[in-house]
């Protein structure tokens, strides 16, 4: 046999040698025969006993409701699983998990936080889950079932996404609650659902201490402008604010002071200082923005004049969103950061109670907006 023929026969021989050691598909599991969980839920009753909820889509054609919502009481999360495997009837299994549910009594609880470790631990659990605080019974969400929505899991999954790229909500993964657990220099925070009469509206935005524990919320509003104090937006931000100026001499019902405008850009400059025993922060923050509605007829010749009435304004609402984080001892702005980089000795004597530190730091802020453009019409 010739040398060519003899390379050529040897490489075959090894490429079916290898086809041999290639897994096989005797260990496949028919999509039928897996409870995919795809929401889970943790609470307490009233009694304080921990309650873990699942949810998951039924893939079976003989079932008439296509979500399977279980329910047990366990010790730990970990605990739950035998629970739920013996009401089941297919493995259990986490890979897909896109969202967790925690009721706001549960966060409320010292320690709270240790339940997680089952999916840092457990590598068959998707880290990227969502974490969001329930307003409420988690139960009341869990079992929801309205009929002009797919199935909840999906449909608050969706709701979680679009809400998160329009900067409304914070939104934070197993992954990153764990980083921020761990930051000494911000507090963590998460998004905030609860359940009405008709519908799942997310809202609010909660806020952690150091330990993990509920402190407060904020709003859409006071979200939006966290996420540009915090330089943190995703895409075009909407901002809707009235101008006291404009509401003067105002005899209509509908409050006619007000101006819509996307938010296009984020310009932060921070400046860090240590002085008189407590860390000063100044912060000048450029905005870009597009007028999207005015309600009330200006010269926009005097085009300045609109942007300082803007200026103003959201200044007046910055403040006493900084004034509402400091009071609860709060820092999901992340100034902590800034204070390690920039004044490391004096942030030494604090990093352990950095909470109290920043509710005494003096935070100054400075907004520039300018108007780029005015829409279709002047």
């Amino acid at each position: 046999m010739k040398p060519a023929m003899m390379k050529r026969a040897v490489m075959l021989l090894f490429a079916l040698s290898a086809l041999f050691l290639l897994p096989g598909c005797r260990d496949r599991i028919n999509l039928e025969d897996i409870t995919l969980v795809l929401m889970l839920g943790v609470d307490l009753d009233k009694d304080n006993n921990l309650v873990v909820y699942s949810s998951s889509p039924v893939f079976s054609k003989e079932a008439k409701d296509k979500n399977e919502v279980t329910q047990v009481n366990s010790l730990t999360l970990r605990d739950a699983r035998g629970g739920f495997e013996s009401r089941v009837s297919a493995l259990f299994a986490t890979g897909k998990l896109q969202n967790i549910l925690i009721g706001k009594k549960v966060i409320e609880q010292p320690g709270w936080t240790r339940l997680l470790d089952l999916f840092y631990r457990d590598s068959k659990t998707r880290i990227n889950a969502r974490l969001v605080v329930v307003d409420g019974s988690v139960a009341d969400v869990m079992y929801f079932a309205p009929p002009n929505k797919r199935r909840m899991s999906l449909h608050i999954a969706k709701l979680m996404d679009t809400a998160h790229k329009r900067n409304l909500i914070e939104e934070t993964s197993l992954w990153e609650f764990h980083r921020q657990m761990f930051e000494r220099g911000r507090t963590p925070d998460m998004a905030q659902l609860r359940k009405t009469k008709r519908e799942v509206v997310v809202d609010r935005s909660a806020l952690l201490d150091h330990e993990g524990l509920y402190v407060t919320s904020i709003n859409l509003l006071e979200t939006e402008l966290l996420q540009i104090v915090q330089d943190d937006k995703k895409a075009d931000l909407s901002l809707t604010v009235f101008l006291p100026e404009e509401a003067k001499g105002n005899k209509s019902v509908f409050k006619l002071d007000g101006i819509s405008f996307y938010v296009l850009d984020v310009d932060r400059k921070v400046k860090t200082a240590f002085k008189d025993g407590k860390m000063h922060f100044d912060l000048d923050i450029g905005l870009p923005i597009r007028l999207t509605e005015r309600l009330f007829a200006f010269d926009m010749k005097n085009i300045k004049e609109l942007q300082n009435q803007i200026d103003k304004q959201l200044l007046t609402e910055m403040d006493a969103l900084v004034a509402k984080l400091q009071k609860n001892k709060v820092d999901p702005i992340g100034l902590g950061l800034y204070a390690r980089a920039y004044q490391y000795q004096a942030w030494k004597k604090v990093q352990n109670d950095w909470g109290n530190a920043f509710s005494k730091a003096e935070v100054k802020l400075h907004v520039h907006t300018r108007i780029v453009d005015m829409g279709e019409v002047r």
